[in-house]
């Protein structure tokens, strides 16, 4: 006899229905790792605006399922689909990815009639919906990776650009008791004290940039060589 492996064509089927408007596509691996925790999904869905999808329409494993732009489309549609799907017995259960609290009255209308309905979200599900589901997930929050430092932005970057073409403006050097007035001038709202230093020290700081010359009253800047 042949050795059949596998699900069974009896064995409880979930449809995993993914709310687009309130949770994040980057989530899908963590929602999709809790939903097929020993369940099988038969159907797995997304619904949203496609106009705001925010990422969904890239996931290859997901029907995305336009809903359109009235208010609470999205919310109805899933709650549409989710009975005809149940109804219509092409699942035995639903898992359910939001984070929306209008969903409670769906996950009551399976409790009573003992179908199964989890529920996914994130740390911003609603309580509501928590204790009117038999059951969620809680995703772990996302950790955001920080950019490497070369792609950093400067906060140096826009007085080194304005302090640069001032002294390209006034022939390669500008008086140090002019800088503040000049810097001013050129962005509103500068304030060196804001940086913890002193002008001198801040051009002195900026890794060979710039240049001070002369002495006492005579000091000027010029930019490196």
């Amino acid at each position: 006899m042949p050795k059949t492996t596998g699900q069974s064509m009896t064995d409880p089927t979930f449809a995993l229905l993914i709310d687009g408007d309130n949770i994040r596509s980057s989530l899908y691996p963590e929602i999709l790792k809790a939903a097929s925790h020993k369940r099988l999904l038969s159907v797995r869905r997304v619904y949203g605006n496609a106009a705001t999808a925010n990422g969904w329409l890239q996931e290859a494993h997901l029907r995305f399922i336009h809903s359109g732009t009235g208010k609470n489309a999205t919310d109805l549609l899933i709650c549409i689909e989710a009975l005809d799907l149940i109804l219509g017995g092409a699942v035995t259960g639903i898992v359910l990815a939001t984070g929306d609290g209008d969903f409670c009255h769906l996950a009551h209308y399976l409790r009573e009639r003992r179908m199964p309905f989890h529920c996914i979200g994130t740390e911003n599900l609603s309580q509501r919906l928590r204790k009117a589901a038999q059951n969620y997930t809680i995703l772990p929050s996302e950790t955001p990776i920080p950019a490497p430092a070369h792609l950093l932005p400067n906060p140096h970057a826009e007085m080194w650009r304005a302090l640069h073409e001032l002294i390209r403006e006034n022939d390669g050097k500008i008086p140090l008791n002019r800088v503040n007035p000049l810097m001013r001038a050129r962005i509103p709202g500068l304030k060196i004290s804001e940086t913890g230093k002193s002008w001198p020290q801040w051009i002195e700081a900026q890794n060979g940039r710039f240049i001070l010359c002369g002495t006492a009253q005579d000091r000027y800047v010029r930019a490196a060589p």
